[in-house]
């Protein structure tokens, strides 16, 4: 199996999917009130601009973190690739840090799906998807991504577009389907 490919490990495993923290030493921190809300994640996801390594170590002491790299992130093992995908016997979630760079979207606010997503996503992914986790805009969107799937955008916790709320999103995968919520943290 390849690297880029992670392979869920139960059904109804959940999710905390973050984008967009760029946590840094004597810059951007996680909000104290955003620990307790992650609480019953079985893995968090990152979509890039994470920043230093250590704001991974922080979301670790809850749960095992994965990842893909955005623009500003310290190398780690834990967010080294460009494009992962979670599957289980169902599902496929692709995540890509920037769908517009990636060939997925023409824009990323709003989300459009390029005209093309499909074979781009089927070539980035290895095969087709359920789901599309995407970040770099700050702000939590949901948008489609064809005729049964959605694009789905976390926002950040800490660092939200100017007049977003911080979020989160909450992500359940199971055989009867792909459940997410977003989570306003303040």
């Amino acid at each position: 199996m390849s690297d880029s490919v992670w392979r869920l490990p139960k059904e109804g495993t959940k999710l905390a999917v973050l984008a967009d923290c760029h946590i840094h030493d004597g810059g951007p921190q996680f909000p104290d009130c955003l620990f307790p809300r992650l609480q019953g994640a079985e893995l968090i996801v990152t979509l890039g601009d994470m920043g230093e390594r250590a704001g991974l170590d922080r979301l670790e002491e809850i749960a095992p973190v994965l990842g893909v790299c955005g623009q500003d992130d310290e190398a780690d093992m834990r967010t080294r690739r460009p494009v992962l995908v979670l599957e289980d016997q169902r599902r496929r979630i692709g995540c890509v840090f920037d769908a517009v760079a990636a060939g997925l979207a023409e824009t990323n606010d709003p989300f459009i799906a390029s005209p093309d997503a499909f074979e781009v996503a089927r070539s980035l992914f290895g095969g087709p998807i359920d789901l599309l986790l995407h970040a770099g805009t700050h702000k939590a969107s949901e948008a489609r991504f064809g005729a049964n799937a959605s694009a789905l955008n976390p926002g950040s916790p800490n660092l939200p577009a100017d007049g977003e709320r911080p979020s989160f999103l909450r992500l359940k995968v199971s055989n009867e389907g792909c459940y997410g919520q977003m989570i306003w943290v303040a």
